[in-house]
């Protein structure tokens, strides 16, 4: 995984969100993490055990398990490292407000998610 490709992307991001982050978010700390923490963490903080691709903390951590994303990207048709900036990407939309624990809001954040991972990696800038 090249991580400085992931962090300038992610960083340019920032200018492409649908919405803006809240001014009280002190700092955004982006952590990959192996499948045991995150199915640690997810048991601990969202009471499932079981692995899970990504975990948004409202003040500012989100948690990513690239092994995941390996897994999963093909299923979606990207390559690892986008899966894992798509993960990266739906932590920032859930800091930005978005929720996906309905089937409309759901509908919602994934659509502004696709939106927000091409025009990142087009290198679109902001609309």
């Amino acid at each position: 995984m090249r991580v400085r490709p992931l962090l300038q992307r992610l960083k340019s991001s920032l200018l492409l969100l649908p919405r803006p982050l809240p001014a009280s978010l002190p700092a955004i700390q982006f952590v990959l993490v192996d499948r045991a923490t995150m199915a640690r963490v997810h048991g601990d903080f969202l009471g499932d055990s079981s692995e899970t691709d990504v975990i948004t903390f409202p003040y500012g951590e989100i948690l990513v398990c690239p092994a995941v994303a390996r897994d999963r990207a093909a299923d979606y048709g990207l390559e690892a490292e986008e899966e894992v900036l798509l993960y990266a990407l739906h932590g920032l939309l859930h800091l930005a407000g978005y929720d996906d624990t309905t089937p409309e809001a759901a509908r919602s954040m994934a659509s502004a998610q696709t939106r927000l991972l091409k025009r990142v990696l087009e290198g679109q800038p902001s609309a």
